[in-house]
């Protein structure tokens, strides 16, 4: 008898329980279409997965195309060490010749706070120890050309 009940009440909430309407929770978003074309778009969505097999593919969540940026900036092609990474209190900087370059470190913002130069320089140290933890982007800049790394200061 137990068995039977049990079974009573729990074959609804099987049966039912995963009905749904799409929703989505998100800050904004809106979808636009056209006779060949269907564009949705949500900000704030942080689940992403797709499901594909040979013949159709379904997004859930966040939906992206394939995003390129190209620029015109040649990296240098000067050898270059940066230590240590992460860093505490100064960062080190070696180049393989001598060079007139300049150094830039921007926090993840996009604010400088440390600008420096290199005038016929191999190699450079940088003071760090005034800086919050976190990351940050170290721009060195040869003439037209430049290179970017990331480094990250702990505590």
């Amino acid at each position: 008898m137990k068995k039977i009940l049990l079974i009573l009440i729990a074959l609804p909430m099987i049966g039912f329980g995963q009905v749904t309407t799409p929703s989505v929770v998100s800050s904004s978003g809106d979808s636009y279409s056209n006779g060949n074309v269907i564009m949705d778009y949500t900000l704030g969505e942080i689940v992403v997965e797709t499901h594909a097999n040979s013949t159709t593919i379904l997004t859930q969540g966040f939906h992206q195309g394939d995003l390129k940026v190209s620029t015109q900036v040649e990296n240098i092609s000067i050898k270059t060490k940066i230590y240590p990474n992460p860093t505490t209190n100064f960062l080190i900087i070696e180049l393989e010749k001598n060079v007139n370059a300049d150094i830039l470190v921007y926090d993840i913002n996009g604010k400088l706070v440390i600008k420096d130069k290199l005038n016929e320089e191999q190699k450079k140290q940088l003071d760090f120890s005034f800086l919050n933890q976190g990351n940050y982007l170290l721009h060195i800049n040869i003439a037209d050309k430049k290179s970017v790394y990331q480094i990250n200061k702990s505590k």
